[in-house]
């Protein structure tokens, strides 16, 4: 018989059932029953088949003989031995968690299978519309579920930006950015980059092409933050998302201060992202620190590494987009089902955005120390915007500490309620 013990610490103990040892009617030449692999070592006392190992004796094909058999066992034990009532109901409890959770995996299994056949043959990363049609109501209330709690945000891996990878501060010249991409992360700044001079000529570059700059650095680091680093990866929705948050590549906007070009940077923004936790505040003044870190630069006096790595992104993913707006423009014009209309707009837009890219790259290569004088306007911006977000924060934590008692009173309610206040008479005076 099967020893009391032994029954309530069954589930930690699957290897110990010694049980099924002495049921063992000696080594067989026959193969095992379930698995036709190994040598049948035991017999099973019920039903005379032969089988290698204990999982094999608890396989699908010998379910229900081996729980008959183990419920044979329960039930002699208990009949057999003076338990008390505690003892035989932590035993119930026992095998009814451990069939309920049986369920549950066989479920879980059933359901995986289901998606998985579900899912056959789709581009999860292009198919992202027919996916979502495939999955059934429940799955999708159990993803709002987690895209609500933040379970889904833990699921994903925080891209840590290349302008704050501490190996990027320890560069000692400033050509190897160029050609130690892989291993540093730092974009490929772009080769044959024109001089200055030879797109203007006789003429000295506007002073305001370094607040320019800033509202441009701006808009890079805020698309690479959303798009987690992958901003390469969906360059049509990246270029959309870099013209939707920049002044200054919208037609011919211009920046005449820092404080301008932070304060059009972070409208665009806020405008972009109304009604979105993600553009908070707070992140936004996280973004206004990245732009400071860029223009500093690995850690040198008067770098412009970091702001040349950035504009150079900028451009890899403007030509990336545009050759994928003009193969699009194509094929609507092709088939005629579509009004290209909208997208002879972007690529247009996108056209022009480059061209201003590559003239400013060429103004950094050349005037780019001016930058490093903004700095410490830049830091006070910071620093302005940074305070009246901790005051704003907390006037907000003391009306919320505060708000019953800002509401009326029971007792004036039912003041008013029983004593309502009598429209005045107006007696007026010739």
């Amino acid at each position: 018989a099967v020893n009391m013990a032994e029954l309530l610490d069954m589930k930690t103990r699957d290897d110990e059932c010694t049980n099924l040892t002495t049921l063992c009617t000696g080594d067989s030449v026959n193969s095992c029953k379930m698995c036709l692999q190994a040598i049948a070592k035991y017999t099973c006392p019920r039903c005379n088949v032969g089988y290698c190992s204990i999982p094999c004796y608890q396989s699908e094909k010998h379910a229900a003989c081996s729980e008959a058999f183990y419920k044979d066992c329960v039930i002699n034990e208990l009949k057999d031995m003076n338990t008390s009532s505690q003892d035989q109901e932590k035993v119930m409890k026992m095998l009814s968690d451990d069939l309920e959770q049986r369920i549950q995996d066989s479920s879980d299994e059933d359901q995986d299978e289901d998606l998985r056949d579900r899912l056959l043959g789709l581009d999860i990363d292009k198919d992202s519309h027919l996916v979502w049609s495939k999955l059934t109501k429940k799955e999708k209330e159990d993803f709002a579920h987690m895209l609500q709690d933040g379970r889904l945000a833990r699921l994903i891996e925080i891209w840590t930006p290349w302008w704050q990878c501490k190996e990027n501060y320890t560069l000692l010249k400033e050509e190897r950015v160029s050609h130690d991409r892989t291993e540093r992360h730092v974009p490929h700044i772009l080769e044959d980059i024109p001089d200055i001079n030879t797109l203007i000529k006789n003429v000295r570059p506007s002073s305001e092409c370094r607040f320019d700059l800033v509202n441009i650095l701006f808009s890079y680091c805020f698309v690479s933050r959303i798009h987690n680093g992958g901003h390469i990866e969906c360059p049509v929705d990246s270029t959309q998302d870099l013209l939707e948050s920049c002044a200054v590549l919208q037609d011919q906007n211009r920046c005449g201060s820092i404080g301008e070009a932070i304060q059009q940077a972070l409208d665009d923004v806020c405008k972009k992202g109304k009604n979105s936790e993600s553009f908070s505040q707070k992140f936004n003044l996280s973004v206004l620190e990245d732009v400071r870190v860029i223009i500093c630069g690995p850690g040198r006096a008067k770098s412009i590494t970091f702001m040349s790595a950035a504009l150079s992104d900028l451009v890899t993913l403007l030509r990336t987009a545009l050759v994928i707006i003009k193969k699009e423009c194509k094929s609507q014009i092709r088939s005629e089902s579509e009004d290209p209309a909208e997208l002879k707009t972007l690529k247009s837009q996108v056209f022009k955005s480059e061209k201003k890219l590559i003239f400013l790259l060429s103004w950094l290569q050349r005037y780019g120390s001016s930058m490093h004088l903004l700095i410490p306007m830049l830091q006070f911006e910071i620093e302005t915007r940074q305070s009246e977000a901790e005051e704003i924060e907390d006037i907000k934590a003391l009306v919320e500490k505060n708000i019953d008692k800002l509401k009326p009173s029971n007792s004036v309610h039912e003041e008013n309620h029983n004593n309502p206040i009598l429209p005045k008479k107006i007696v007026e005076l010739n």
